[in-house]
């Protein structure tokens, strides 16, 4: 089965930051050449595109505030074995990918809650933030496909 991973949140909740750090982190420790356009300096941007680690290919999808951006997966989930992705609490870029990513259609689907926090709050959004990522990293450690 292929894997899906989303971060669900209302917008600002740092979901394409969040996504864009999982992704500098695969291509930092797994020496995966940066395929994806990923700028570094600017974990904000959206990106999008396929890591390749040996025979494993991860999409990545930061951009998930609006229907036409989630939908971009569509253009590579044949060739992926994980999409990393984000997506909002409700409405339809949440049911886009939670109808069409399921175990029935070949899917294992992992969503990661990004809570909305007071902007004075930093500590929660820092422990908030610590663990989405850290829970991303665990789903991928091992990435070597056999």
């Amino acid at each position: 089965m292929k894997q899906i991973l989303i971060i669900k949140g209302v917008s600002n909740t740092g979901k394409t930051t969040k996504i864009n750090e999982i992704a500098n982190w695969i291509i930092t420790t797994y020496g995966v050449p940066n395929t994806i356009g990923l700028d570094p300096l600017d974990l904000e941007k959206n990106t999008f595109g396929i890591l390749i680690f040996k025979n494993l290919k991860i999409g990545i999808n930061s951009a998930g505030d609006d229907l036409a951006s989630v939908k971009k997966i569509e253009r590579i989930q044949e060739e992926c074995d994980i999409i990393i992705c984000c997506c909002r609490t409700k409405g339809e870029t949440y049911q886009f990918l939670y109808k069409n990513f399921i175990r029935s259609k070949g899917w294992i689907d992992i969503y990661f809650d990004a809570p909305t926090f007071a902007s004075h709050a930093i500590s929660k959004q820092a422990d908030r933030d610590d663990l989405i990522v850290n829970g991303i990293k665990c789903c991928l450690i091992g990435l070597e496909k056999l």
